[in-house]
């Protein structure tokens, strides 16, 4: 994964980083290109599409360490 770099309006140890196969094929539709997120604190990772990462955390209810990043 890329470097560490906190994304406005989410929580500040959430990071996003395209999956570097999907970025140069051209089979796969923007939208549909694949996003490994990941919280920098816990460990949890999760794969979603461009369309479908969530607009923060999904387990920001339950984190210890959520802090809203602005």
């Amino acid at each position: 994964m890329s470097e560490y770099e906190p994304i406005r309006g989410k929580c500040f140890y959430w990071r996003e980083h395209m999956n570097d196969d999907d970025i140069y094929d051209t089979r796969v539709k923007k939208g549909q290109r694949r996003v490994e997120c990941s919280c920098f604190v816990e460990g949890d990772r999760w794969v979603y599409t461009e369309d479908e990462v969530p607009r923060d955390c999904p387990e920001n209810k339950h984190c210890r360490y959520y802090i809203h990043f602005e």
